[in-house]
């Protein structure tokens, strides 16, 4: 693939100032109002006709895969669109390629130059939500508003030769290991610039430590305005958790270094990965995450995307969309959008090769009970609201039940370390005791108040509040601050 099928630098003004005089950002694409991001990111294929549904099963079989493509934007896709803009288009105010500092920084010796006068600019973006939600597709929607590469020739009479990936989206590999990183790094880049050069380069003999830099310098080389990083709670599970620190700072250095803005994408599962280290949960919090959650019963957002989704119907009699049936939609799927899309195809072919006029709720029913089976154990998680029974599948977990979970967790293991401390002085002055010398007092006292009778029970109950037990055993009081 050559360089005709990039996009040509058009430079347009933002009327920021700030943004002025960038080429980086004068070529990207106008600043959306939320009407336009509407227009652009939502889709809404061909719905079908009395004539389509009056075609052969077969191909009306074929028509029901159209569902898979039906994209409904709401509130949070506007949020998300915005903070993106502002992502790319600040992250390259700190790397104007018409700058000395930016010239130097680009440098592959810049690492050995003191005082080169490069500041990153570059923020960071966590995209966070249960599994199913529309995380992905969202952020695909979006990154699509802009052209993924851009190729300059000349800036305001200035010969401007330069390549620039304005994103680039890769997967966490499954095990989290730093050697899949960074293939699936030169992968993506070898396919957004139409290349076989990156992939054979980085994979041939060389050690982690050297591909990590020369990613670091590739990122300088294509300007590379995002990092898109899905699938972050891959690195739960990268081995003993030594690749995982490694990724993680390597992000920060990434971020630091390169100036590179990066967007992390990721299930519950990963809320973790940001838990221990300072650094990175201040890196994950830089502009505010965004929750995918599940849609409660009654938010009219839910009776909207049912109601729009229930419009691709390729049964022979189209039944219109009752409070039965939404009612029975929403108990089946628990307001996940992903088993949504997948009861109505399922229900729908179903319908179709039994010769049924239309779906109904003994048919959403029988679909759910044979052919969702799968399914059952998360959707019975979620529709029981049992935070024990919902913590099994981690993904599932809403994000604020997930953080809340994390903190009890911590708060139960600092007073298991306190109590520790103390059931080892109770042991210690006795011993004291029994020397002619008075004892002396002790250099620091205990952080709470040992109570009678704590000393038996030292662990807490699963499934109740840590801060309530705390004052049970009296080690806190409702006043005490942690």
């Amino acid at each position: 693939m050559s360089d005709f099928s990039f996009a040509l630098a058009d430079y347009i003004p933002t009327g920021m100032p700030q943004y002025n005089g960038n080429p980086l950002i004068e070529c990207l694409p106008k600043i959306l109002s939320d009407i336009d991001v509407v227009r652009r990111v939502g889709n809404l294929p061909a719905k079908p006709d009395e004539a389509e549904r009056a075609l052969d099963p077969k191909l009306r079989g074929h028509g029901i895969n159209r569902l898979k493509d039906v994209v409904i934007p709401f509130e949070i896709h506007l949020r998300l669109e915005d903070l993106f803009s502002q992502l790319i288009r600040y992250g390259y105010t700190g790397r104007n390629p018409l700058c000395a500092s930016s010239v130097r920084h680009r440098l592959p010796s810049s690492a050995e130059i003191k005082g080169h006068g490069f500041m990153s600019t570059a923020e960071t973006m966590t995209l966070i939500g249960l599994s199913g939600m529309g995380k992905t597709t969202a952020l695909s929607s979006i990154a699509k508003l802009y052209p993924q590469v851009i190729s300059h020739s000349k800036y305001k009479h200035r010969i401007f030769i330069e390549t620039q990936v304005v994103w680039l989206k890769i997967e966490c590999p499954h095990d989290g290991s730093l050697r899949g990183f960074c293939t699936a790094f030169f992968s993506a880049l070898d396919a957004a610039l139409g290349v076989e050069k990156y992939t054979r380069r980085g994979i041939t003999g060389r050690s982690i430590s050297v591909m990590l830099q020369y990613i670091s310098q590739l990122c300088k080389t294509y300007f590379i305005g995002a990092l898109i990083i899905d699938e972050m709670q891959h690195l739960c599970s990268s081995r003993g958790g030594q690749d995982r620190d490694k990724l993680l700072n390597f992000f920060v250095t990434l971020s630091n270094d390169a100036g590179v803005p990066l967007v992390y994408v990721g299930t519950n599962a990963m809320l973790p990965l940001f838990s221990g280290v300072l650094r990175n949960a201040r890196r994950a919090a830089g502009m505010g995450p965004i929750s995918f959650d599940r849609f409660g019963e009654d938010d009219p957002f839910w009776a909207h995307l049912v109601s729009q989704l229930w419009a691709y119907d390729w049964t022979t009699a189209c039944a219109p969309l009752t409070e039965k049936l939404l009612s029975r939609i929403y108990d089946l799927t628990q307001g996940n959008t992903d088993f949504l899309a997948k009861l109505l195809m399922l229900a729908q072919r179903h319908a179709i090769w039994e010769d049924i006029d239309s779906v109904t709720p003994a048919v959403l029913q029988q679909v759910y009970d044979n052919q969702m089976r799968f399914l059952h154990k998360p959707i019975e998680a979620l529709r029981s609201g049992d935070p024990l029974q919902i913590a099994d599948f981690e993904d599932m977990m809403p994000t604020k039940d997930q953080i809340t979970q994390m903190m009890n967790y911590d708060l139960a293991r600092r007073a298991d370390r306190t109590h520790l401390s103390l059931i080892t002085q109770a042991a210690i002055v006795p011993a004291a005791e029994t020397t002619d010398k008075p004892a002396t007092k002790a250099a620091s006292r205990p952080m709470v108040p040992l109570a009678e009778g704590a000393v038996a029970s030292v662990h807490f109950a699963k499934g109740e509040d840590v801060q309530t037990q705390l004052e049970q055993r009296g080690w806190v009081t409702k006043d005490s601050a942690w």
